[in-house]
C-alpha cells in the first residue's frame, strides 16, 4: 500500500476542500471547496500524484483548470460515469454541469494577474436552478440519464440529464436538511439521508417512498456537514453515514432484501461523514469461485479513514491522524486500486493498494452476469431507454414502438435513457490550409485570394487522458520556424471586383392617368417621407407612417387604424399599417355640449380615442379566390374635385388580372375600374371584403356598399362620434370603435345588430391615471371582438354573458412565474388565425422588459412555479373557450396533460380523463349533462391524444390501460 499527501493540491489559504472525485479514466480528479471570494472547482492532473517522476517534471502541469463561477462555497463535485460531464453544487443554490471545450487552453485565470494558467478549457454547459438553499450532495445514475441533488431546503431533485435543465421529480418527505443522496446500481431505487434522523428509499418507477428507516439514527446529532451514503456495486447493501449503535457511532449496513439493518461498520470514535464503495468487485484467492467481496472506504470526523471488505469482519486497514480535521469526501478510481480523500483542513490524501490486498477483480462481463442473475437485468449492458420499468401490456409496447419511430428514438420525458452516442458518420476535420493562391490585377498589384480557415469544432467529447510525456506549454501559430505555406502564383489577370454606380430609376409608364409613384404623399405625421420606386405597372398603396409587422399582416380582419397617410407599396399585401396606437385618457367631468360638429365626446366621465384622420388617398386590397390570378383594390381619393358646394371624394373598385405564362404567373393586365361612386364628405377609414365595402366619413357616419355592384346597402349609419377603429372579417361582421370609446358590431349579411354602443371604459383603466394605449382591436374569424391594451391585458366581449372577459395578462405574477409560454409561435395554423395567440403576442412586449414569458422569474421559488403553472394553464383553457378557438384549446389541453404527467399529479389527470370519457354506464346519446364535443371537437378524440401522451411515461401505464379499455368499451356500445 502507498500513502502520500500531495501538498500542491490545495485551495488558497488552505481553505476547506469539501469534495473530491476521480475521473472514470483515472487521468484527472476534481476538487470543490472554498476560494478567496467565491466557490472553487479545480481539475488536477493525476499523473504527478501517481508518479514521482511526473511530479518533478516541470513540463507536466499539475493543475489543468480552475473554475470560479460559483458565487459561494462548492460542497460537491461529481463526474458522470461516461466522463463527459462534471457536476458541481454549492451554497449559491446552483448546480453547474461542466464539459470540456475542445478549443486550445492556455488562458489565464481571471483575477490572478497571469499567475495561474488553465491548460484545459472547461465551460459550464448547464446551470440548474431549483433548490431554495445550499446544495450539499450530487449523484449521477448508473446510465447517466438522471442526476440527483439534495439541499438544505429538505428536498431531493431528480434532473433529466439528457435534457438539462429539465426536472423529472422533486422528492419531498424529509423534514430536515438532506445531506446525502445515492443511486441503486440496478436503477430501481434512490436513497437519501437527512438531518431529520431518517434514511429514505425512493422508487424510480413512480418517485414515491419505498421505505423510511429511522431506528439506527434516532440518537444521532446534526454535527456533520454532510452525510454521504453509498450503495454497494452489486446492489445488495446500502451503507449509511452517521448512525448510532448504543453510544458509539457507526456506518449502518441496510440490506436490500427487506430493508433490514442488523449489521454495521463499527470502530470510528466520531460520526461517519462519508461512505464510498469501490466500483470493482473482488474475488479473494482463498474463496470459492462464486464468492466475491465489495470494498468500502469510510471517512469520519475523527480525522481517520477505514477500508472494509464485506468478506471480513474487521477492517482491512485503518489510517488514523491522516488529517488535522474532519474527512469530508472519498473517491475510488474505476480500476479500484486508488483512493483519494479530502478534509476540512484543506488537504487531500492518496492511497494506492495492490491486488494482493484486495484480490482479483471481476471482469465487467462477470459483474453484468452477477447483476442479471440477481435482478434480471443490469444497467451496465442496458441498450434501451426504459431501463427501470417493465411494460405490462402488449398494446402499450406497440404504441411506444410507433412513438419511437415517429420521434427517431428521442427519449421521452421522465424515462431513463442511455447516454451512448449514436454512431453517425461525421465529416473528418480538415487540417490547416497549407497553400495560398496569388494573382495579379490589371494594374500589376499582387492579390492573394482569401482562404477560409475554420476553427476546430467543439464536439463536447470525453476529455482525453493528459499526455504526461508531452509538453504542457501552449503552442502558438507564430513560431520562430519558417512558414510552411506554399504560395501558388498564377499568371492570369484579375479584374477588380468593384460595382459600378448606375443611374437613378426612371419614371414608369402612366396607367389610368397616374404614373407609378416614385415619391410618397406627405404623411399626416411630422416624420419626413421617403421615396420608393415601384417595379410594377400598377402600384396599389397602403397608408401609414410605419411598416406593418409580420404579426399585423397575419391578423384575421381588415382593420383601419388612426392617422392614415398615403404611401405606395409593392402590390403584395397592401393593407393599413399602424401609424400610432390609439391612446385613451380619462378626463374630468365635462358637459355634452360640443365645440364643433366633428368632435366626438361622451356625456359625463368617459374616454377619448384619437379618430381616424383623412388623407389624400386610401386603398385596401380584397384578395380574390380565383387561384390568386386576380386582385381587387378599393381606392379612395379625397378632394378629387372641388365644386362650388364643396369638395367631393371618389371611391372606385379596381381589378388587376395576371396574364398566364405557361404554368407560372406572368405580367399584370392593365387594371380595370369595375365601378366608382362619390361622397360629399372626406373619407377617414376604409375596410372591405368580397361582399361589402365599409367607409367611415368625417361627419361621423358610415357608408355600406355592395362590393360587386357598388349599390348602397343601407342609408348612412350615424355614429355617436367619429370612427377610431374599423374591422371587417370574412363573415361580413363589421365592428366600429368610436372616438368616445364605444364599440358596435353588425352582421351585414343578415342586416342585424350584434352589439350596440358597448363602452370600453371598464377595460381601459391604467395605473395611477396613466394613459392606456389601444394596441389592437379586431374581429376573429368566429366573429368575436378582440382587444389588446398597453396595460399588458387582452380582452374579449362575451355576447352570451354580456360583459368583458380578460383572456391575457402579461404582467400577472401568475404568468411571470409559470413554467410555460404564454403564446404559440405562429399566429396562423393551417390557414386559420389563432385569436388567443394574436392577442397574447400583442401584449407580450408590455410584460415589463424583453424577458421571455416562458421563463419563470429568477426570484420565483420552486414551490410557487408548479401552482402558478397550473393556474396559468387553467386560464389558457378558459380563454380558448371564450374566444371559441378549438385548435388552441386542443394545444393547451395537451400541454396541461404533459405538465401533469411530468409532475405526477394523478388526481388532476384523472379529472381530465373522466371529463373526456363521459358516462360509461349509459349510451352517450342518452346523457343529458355531458356534452360529447367541446368547441366542435370530439372529447373522445381528445382523450385518445391524451392517452398517447400518458403512454410516453411507463409510470402511468396502468392509468393508460384503465382508460384505454373504458373508451374502447364505450365506443363499442350502441348509442
Amino acid at each position: 500500500m502507498k500513502l502520500l499527501k500531495p501538498k500542491w493540491v490545495t485551495h488558497e489559504n488552505d481553505s476547506p476542500i469539501f469534495s473530491i472525485d476521480i475521473h472514470p479514466d483515472g487521468s484527472r480528479f476534481a476538487t470543490g471547496g472554498q476560494g478567496l471570494d467565491s466557490g472553487k472547482v479545480v481539475i488536477w492532473n493525476m499523473a504527478p500524484v501517481v508518479s514521482k517522476k511526473a511530479e518533478t517534471d516541470e513540463n507536466i502541469p499539475k493543475m489543468l483548470c480552475q473554475m470560479d463561477n460559483h458565487e459561494a462555497c462548492v460542497n460537491c463535485v461529481r463526474w458522470s460515469h461516461s466522463g463527459r460531464f462534471l457536476a458541481s453544487g454549492g451554497d449559491d443554490k446552483l448546480i453547474m454541469v461542466w464539459k470540456i471545450n475542445q478549443y486550445a487552453g492556455g488562458n489565464t485565470v481571471f483575477g490572478t494577474g497571469g499567475g495561474i494558467v488553465n491548460v484545459e478549457s472547461w465551460r459550464c454547459s448547464s446551470t440548474l436552478r431549483g433548490h431554495e438553499g445550499d446544495v450539499l450532495d450530487l449523484a449521477w445514475s448508473t446510465h447517466d440519464a438522471w442526476l440527483a441533488s439534495c439541499s438544505v431546503d429538505n428536498t431531493v431533485i431528480v434532473w433529466n440529464a439528457l435534457k438539462l435543465p429539465e426536472t423529472i421529480a422533486v422528492l419531498k418527505g424529509h423534514t430536515g436538511l438532506v445531506k446525502g443522496v445515492t443511486w441503486d446500481p440496478v436503477g430501481k431505487y434512490l436513497a437519501s439521508q437527512s438531518e431529520d434522523r431518517t434514511l429514505r428509499i425512493w422508487r424510480t418507477v413512480d418517485w414515491k417512498e419505498e421505505q423510511v428507516i429511522k431506528e439506527p439514527f434516532e440518537k444521532c446529532s446534526g454535527s456533520t456537514h454532510v452525510l454521504r451514503l453509498n450503495w454497494s456495486p452489486d446492489g445488495e447493501f446500502l451503507v449509511s453515514a452517521h448512525a448510532m449503535n448504543g453510544p458509539g457511532p457507526t456506518a449502518q449496513i441496510i440490506q436490500r432484501e427487506g430493508w433490514t439493518y442488523e449489521m454495521d461498520f463499527v470502530g470510528h470514535r466520531q460520526p461517519v461523514t462519508c461512505v464510498r464503495f469501490n466500483s470493482v468487485l473482488f474475488r479473494r484467492p482463498s474463496k470459492k469461485a462464486s464468492q466475491y467481496s465489495c470494498v468500502c472506504a469510510i471517512g469520519s470526523r475523527d480525522q481517520s479513514i477505514s477500508i472494509w471488505l464485506t468478506s471480513m469482519k474487521r477492517p482491512l486497514v485503518v489510517i488514523r491522524e491522516l488529517f488535522s480535521n474532519s474527512v469530508l469526501d472519498v473517491s475510488w478510481n474505476s480500476n479500484g486500486n486508488q483512493l483519494m480523500a479530502c478534509s476540512w483542513d484543506g488537504s487531500v490524501a492518496y492511497i494506492e493498494l495492490s491486488e494482493e490486498e484486495f484480490g482479483k477483480p471481476l471482469t465487467k462481463e462477470e459483474k453484468i452476469s452477477l447483476q442479471e442473475k440477481k435482478f434480471g437485468k443490469s444497467l451496465l449492458s442496458q441498450k434501451d431507454t426504459y431501463v427501470s420499468r417493465v411494460v405490462e401490456t402488449p398494446a402499450l409496447l406497440q404504441l411506444q414502438n410507433k412513438a419511437e419511430l415517429k420521434s427517431d428514438g428521442v427519449p421521452l420525458t421522465g424515462s431513463a435513457a442511455t447516454v451512448e452516442d449514436k454512431k453517425v458518420t461525421s465529416t473528418p476535420i480538415k487540417g490547416p490550409i497549407s497553400k495560398q493562391i496569388e494573382t495579379r490585377t490589371s494594374d500589376g498589384r499582387r492579390r492573394i485570394t482569401p482562404m477560409f480557415i475554420p476553427s476546430t469544432p467543439d464536439r463536447g467529447d470525453v476529455p482525453q487522458p493528459f499526455n504526461a510525456s508531452a509538453s504542457a506549454q501552449p503552442t502558438f501559430s507564430s513560431a520562430e520556424s519558417k512558414s510552411q505555406i506554399v504560395v501558388e502564383k498564377r499568371e492570369d489577370v484579375v479584374k477588380p471586383n468593384v460595382a459600378t454606380v448606375k443611374s437613378p430609376v426612371k419614371d414608369g409608364p402612366v396607367v389610368n392617368g397616374h404614373a407609378p409613384s416614385s415619391s410618397v404623399v406627405e404623411n399626416t405625421s411630422e416624420k419626413p417621407s421617403t421615396t420608393a420606386p415601384v417595379s410594377t405597372p400598377f402600384a396599389p398603396v397602403s397608408f401609414g407612417g410605419k411598416r406593418r409587422t409580420e404579426k399585423e399582416k397575419e391578423k384575421p380582419a381588415s382593420s383601419q387604424t388612426p392617422n392614415q397617410a398615403s404611401q405606395p407599396q409593392q402590390p403584395k399585401r397592401a393593407r393599413f399599417s399602424l401609424d400610432r396606437p390609439a391612446v385613451a385618457s380619462l378626463p374630468p367631468t365635462h358637459t355634452a355640449q360640443d365645440s364643433g360638429p366633428l368632435t366626438g365626446r361622451a356625456d359625463g366621465p368617459g374616454i377619448f380615442l384619437p379618430p381616424l384622420k383623412s388623407s389624400t388617398k386610401l386603398a385596401v386590397q380584397v384578395e380574390s379566390a380565383r387561384l390568386q390570378r386576380e386582385a381587387h383594390w378599393v381606392e379612395v381619393e379625397n378632394a378629387f374635385s372641388n365644386t362650388v358646394s364643396g369638395p367631393l371624394s371618389r371611391l372606385k373598385v379596381i381589378r388587376s388580372s395576371a396574364v398566364s405564362s405557361g404554368t407560372s404567373v406572368g405580367s399584370l393586365k392593365p387594371p380595370t375600374v369595375l365601378w366608382d361612386t362619390v361622397f360629399g364628405c372626406p373619407v377617414i377609414g376604409l375596410v372591405a371584403n368580397a361582399s361589402f365595402v365599409c367607409v367611415a366619413l368625417e361627419d361621423a357616419t358610415l357608408q355600406i356598399l355592395d362590393f360587386k355592384t357598388g349599390w348602397r346597402s343601407f342609408p348612412p349609419l350615424v355614429l355617436s362620434a367619429q370612427a377610431s377603429r374599423l374591422s371587417l372579417n370574412v363573415n361580413s361582421f363589421f365592428m366600429v370603435v368610436t372616438a368616445c370609446g364605444q364599440m358596435s358590431i353588425w352582421d351585414l349579411s343578415k342586416s342585424r345588430k350584434v352589439l350596440s354602443n358597448e363602452s370600453l371604459l371598464p377595460i381601459m383603466t391604467g395605473l395611477s391615471g396613466s394613459q392606456v394605449t389601444l394596441l389592437s382591436c379586431s374581429l376573429s374569424q368566429n366573429n368575436i371582438p378582440l382587444v389588446s391594451l398597453s396595460t399588458g391585458k387582452a380582452f374579449t366581449f362575451s355576447l352570451d354573458m354580456g360583459c368583458w372577459m380578460q383572456v391575457g395578462n402579461s404582467r400577472s405574477s401568475v404568468t411571470r412565474n409559470s413554467a410555460h409560454q404564454s403564446f404559440l409561435g405562429n399566429p396562423v395554423s393551417n390557414g386559420t388565425t389563432l385569436p388567443l395567440t394574436c392577442l397574447q403576442a400583442d401584449i407580450r412586449s408590455c410584460g415589463g422588459g424583453n424577458r421571455l414569458l416562458g421563463v419563470p422569474s429568477s426570484s420565483a421559488a420552486a414551490s410557487v412555479i408548479q401552482p402558478c403553472s397550473l393556474a396559468f394553464l387553467d386560464e389558457q383553457l378558459s380563454a380558448c373557450k371564450a374566444t371559441s378557438s378549438p385548435q388552441e384549446y386542443q394545444y393547451w389541453l395537451l400541454t396541461t396533460v404533459r405538465f401533469l404527467v411530468h409532475n405526477g399529479l394523478e388526481e388532476r389527470l384523472r379529472l381530465i380523463c373522466n371529463d373526456l370519457l363521459g358516462p360509461i354506464h349509459m349510451g352517450i346519446s342518452k346523457s343529458k349533462t355531458w356534452d360529447s364535443h367541446i368547441l366542435g371537437v370530439s372529447k373522445h378524440s381528445l382523450l385518445k391524444q391524451v392517452l398517447e401522451i400518458v403512454s410516453s411515461n411507463l409510470r402511468w401505464q396502468r392509468l393508460w390501460t384503465e382508460y384505454t379499455d373504458q373508451i374502447q368499451s364505450v365506443e363499442e356500445k350502441p348509442n
